[in-house]
């Protein structure tokens, strides 16, 4: 019986080769000690507090929705990234809640969009917060800069804490960078506040040109108190990123202090503030009383502000806003 003819021979050598690739490749086991490619989502609220507390990680909290597009969006595209998944092991106790099953605290953190992802201390300091949509590497890079902004332990604390002394305290935050929040809004000047002369709000620490400054921030803190926590209005609504603001530009709108992360930034919000004024207004500042009544979006006025339950609601006149208050006793 005469040979096959090389050209068939050589496509039977070629199949059998694929063949054995494919049987090797299907067998082959995963390395031992590989982890699997996901994120280990908590889903209560108080054991990731505890478990952050107890390993001294920060508390990564996703807000999410089924009827949220970008929450999708985000759970296809931004989730299954290796390194976003690296840092949710070895740096914070990740908790994805449905905002709807957990209003209240959705509510205290100011949430008014989805998805949302909010980075809180263990102290409950929050960190940073982000509404909205983040691809793979803006999320990589928020969880990054989160670990960076988080104030730093003493090292003598830490000390302690590695041979079993006392549970170490974290550091008190510095807002504003120690500038007097009251000279910035009534002066419009930057003045370095005192050490001794401070008060804690909100877990933050503000210090004062004075006494009689202290006074005025403790007679009603909301005047005082930056506006969206301090972040930059500008990089949010623009670009999508939160980034902490600089007092060093600083702007006021509306009786309130927004601070930008740039002198650039800073121009832009000063060219039309009715854009970011907003930033962490519920309904994006829209009156509520209308959207409820009639469904119509009528813009608001922060000259006519209410706040309650840990958010801030705009209305056009105060008519609107005393509806809204009877109808929402």
């Amino acid at each position: 019986m005469n040979p096959p003819p090389s050209r068939f021979r050589a496509t039977v050598d070629l199949v059998l080769a694929v063949l054995v690739m494919f049987l090797m490749t299907s067998q082959a086991k995963p390395a031992l000690g590989a982890e699997p490619v996901a994120i280990a989502w908590g889903e209560d609220y108080g054991s990731a507090l505890e478990a952050a507390k107890s390993s001294d990680r920060l508390l990564w909290i996703q807000f999410t929705g089924p009827w949220c597009p970008n929450c999708r969006r985000m759970e296809r595209d931004s989730f299954p990234d290796r390194g976003v998944i690296e840092q949710s092991r070895t740096d914070f106790v990740p908790v994805k809640l449905r905002s709807d099953l957990h209003e209240q605290l959705a509510v205290g953190f100011q949430i008014t969009g989805l998805p949302a992802t909010v980075l809180v201390a263990p102290d409950r300091t929050i960190v940073a917060v982000h509404q909205g949509y983040l691809g793979p590497e803006e999320l990589a890079g928020f969880l990054r800069e989160a670990r960076r902004l988080r104030p730093a332990r003493d090292k003598s604390e830490l000390a302690k804490s590695s041979k079993g002394g006392a549970e170490p305290r974290p550091a008190p935050v510095v807002a504003l960078g120690g500038y007097c929040p009251v000279s910035l809004i009534l002066d419009r000047k930057l003045v370095q506040g005192k050490s001794d002369v401070m008060l804690v709000h909100e877990g933050r620490t503000y210090r004062f040109a004075s006494k009689s400054h202290q006074e005025q921030f403790a007679q009603a803190p909301e005047r005082f108190v930056p506006a969206n926590q301090g972040r930059c209005p500008v990089s949010q609504v623009d670009r999508g990123v939160s980034r902490e603001g600089d007092p060093r530009f600083g702007a006021v709108f509306g009786g309130r202090l927004y601070l930008c992360a740039s002198a650039a930034d800073r121009a832009v919000f000063v060219k039309t503030p009715i854009r970011f004024a907003a930033v962490d207004v519920a309904e994006q500042g829209f009156c509520p009383h209308c959207l409820k009544d009639s469904g119509l979006l009528v813009r608001g006025d922060p000259r006519h502000e209410l706040a309650r339950d840990g958010r801030r609601f705009w209305f056009p006149d105060p008519t609107h806003r005393d509806a809204f208050l009877a109808s929402n006793p």
